[in-house]
């Protein structure tokens, strides 16, 4: 059972229905999306003061790299944010990773991708694409590469065209509460959407559309759950009971059973990059993953 303030926190999203109505169809939507623009979070000077925090830029798109000021290095990551392709990363994201900083020692380099509707999913994964030829050979040592949501997709796709271009590959790959099949048509998610604080299935599959633009929705680069897992790293994946997108983390697991699943019941999408107290452990095995594929 989810402790206490587990609980708490998602009643109080489903009360106010604060997050679902980021991912709900309908007329606010766009508005939505186009507010986000002008109010997109970056890490604060409170985050920039405890830990090295650097920006730089690619192509016009701002890169963060989060270090630990005081402490070694433990590990190396290269994150994919989520937001369903079409909000840029948020507060929560950044406080995770000054925590994977700050606690493990986790360096991670963090690139704001291309997002929709201004840019397509062939776009976004051409662009992460080039940018992640660039890290590679600038990293020159061993790294994990991850991401929540959308991020966990894109990191998914990112890691199959690297491995079909014979390009070197990340060490393990974090696939955190992933979505992995944007038609968001399987028959189990009905029946979880009245439990889930975060998505809607008619919200999510309309950031699908717009991501997808022109590409099937079974695309591999829209949806990698339908491309080639094989070759691919070790992988460590969460999913959550009470949220629409844990079928996909279930049909990844059961295609590919060596994968590391942890599922934790009745817990909320994207449940490992909070603050409770199945976060700080999920944040843990993180690491671990992190330290051991990446040193």
């Amino acid at each position: 059972m989810p402790s206490l303030t587990a609980r708490l926190i998602a009643s109080l999203f489903r009360m106010t229905g604060s997050l679902r109505k980021r991912y709900s169809d309908g007329p606010d939507f766009l508005k939505n999306i186009e507010q986000s623009r002008a109010e997109q979070q970056f890490p604060d000077a409170k985050m920039r003061k405890r830990l090295d925090v650097r920006e730089s830029s690619y192509e016009g798109r701002k890169i963060f790299r989060i270090a630990p000021r005081d402490r070694p290095v433990a590990g190396h990551m290269l994150y994919w944010h989520g937001g369903g392709y079409v909000y840029p990363a948020v507060d929560i994201h950044w406080q995770f990773l000054a925590h994977m900083a700050e606690k493990h020692g986790i360096v991670t380099t963090a690139p704001l991708y291309p997002l929709a509707p201004e840019a397509s999913a062939e776009e976004a994964v051409d662009w992460a694409m080039k940018f992640y030829r660039e890290f590679t050979p600038e990293r020159a040592g061993p790294f994990v590469m991850g991401g929540d949501s959308a991020g966990a997709g894109l990191c998914a796709a990112v890691a199959q065209a690297a491995r079909d271009e014979g390009r070197l590959l990340p060490k393990g790959l974090i696939l955190i509460c992933p979505w992995l099949d944007v038609a968001v048509s399987h028959p189990d998610q009905p029946a979880i959407e009245p439990r889930d604080c975060v998505l809607t299935i008619g919200g999510t599959h309309a950031a699908a559309k717009l991501y997808a633009r022109d590409l099937p929705l079974s695309d591999p680069r829209v949806s990698p759950l339908f491309g080639d897992w094989e070759g691919l790293p070790p992988m460590l994946m969460f999913g959550g009971g009470d949220d629409i997108l844990v079928p996909d983390a279930r049909v990844l697991k059961a295609k590919l059973p060596s994968i590391d699943y942890v599922e934790e019941t009745g817990m909320m999408h994207d449940w490992p990059i909070f603050f409770l107290r199945e976060s700080r452990a999920a944040q843990a095995r993180m690491a671990e993953f992190v330290v051991r594929n990446s040193t």
